[in-house]
């Protein structure tokens, strides 16, 4: 009796531990724009998430229409840009500048998503991106777009953005980061080269057929480095999921 009273005991205090791990982490609407024109924020729950490194103040969850969504400091601004291709995120901790459409490239800190569509224009950017990441994974997909002649065999050349160092986690999933001061896989979209290093995330989708790709890319700063770990971490597991975020 003494023994199922200590195990009903123990099991309490480990859901409680379990329980107490989860933290509520505020959704933020983004403003979007592209082919059929301006999207308002959507509205969304919050996301519940797991957070050991940080506050979960610090944290918040940013969604555009229609665009997959990220995990970014708090208090910052975002905005998606989208079309045939696929879409882009970008969260920043100043309002963003639209007044030419797609903003000037930051030298400060930031975090975009890019995601592409395998069956659209975007496959350029696939096969670009894969050539570098996935060269084994995407060959059949990479050497089709090279048949096609649209654009330069340079694109697609895997010592591109050689000074990155690549991390693979899976056959489909892998970490880089750009070097400070370099261009790179996480200065090709909204980053510029800075002083601080840019780290990033690569996803292919399952489908090996259509394989679509995100790349998310981070910068925070010195001093940041337990934020971004999370935020990688958080971000890395939306991205990896077949329904994505």
């Amino acid at each position: 009796m003494r023994t199922m009273s200590l195990s009903l005991v123990i099991t309490i205090v480990l859901c409680a531990c379990a329980s107490a791990t989860q933290d509520i982490i505020p959704f933020v609407g983004c403003p979007a724009d592209g082919q059929m024109g301006y999207i308002a924020p959507p509205h969304g729950p919050p996301k519940t998430v797991q957070l050991h490194e940080i506050p979960a103040g610090a944290i918040a969850y940013y969604k555009g229409d229609p665009a997959p969504g990220v995990y970014a400091p708090r208090g910052w601004h975002c905005r998606v840009w989208y079309g045939s291709n696929g879409s882009l995120v970008l969260v920043t901790p100043s309002p963003i500048d639209t007044t030419d459409f797609m903003p000037p490239k930051l030298l400060g800190p930031g975090v975009d998503l890019v995601q592409r569509s395998a069956e659209t224009s975007g496959r350029f950017d696939v096969a670009s991106y894969g050539a570098r990441l996935f060269p084994a994974l995407l060959a059949t997909f990479i050497e089709g777009v090279k048949k096609e002649g649209l654009v330069p065999d340079s694109e697609f050349d895997p010592r591109r953005y050689a000074k990155d160092s690549v991390k693979y986690l899976d056959t489909r999933v892998a970490e880089f980061i750009t070097p400070p001061g370099v261009s790179g896989l996480g200065t090709a979209n909204f980053l510029a080269p800075s002083q601080d290093a840019v780290h990033g995330i690569a996803v292919v989708a399952p489908d090996s057929t259509v394989p679509d790709l995100s790349v998310l890319s981070i910068r925070l700063g010195a001093g940041m480095s337990q934020l971004e770990a999370a935020l990688l971490r958080l971000n890395r597991a939306c991205m990896a999921a077949t329904d994505s975020c």
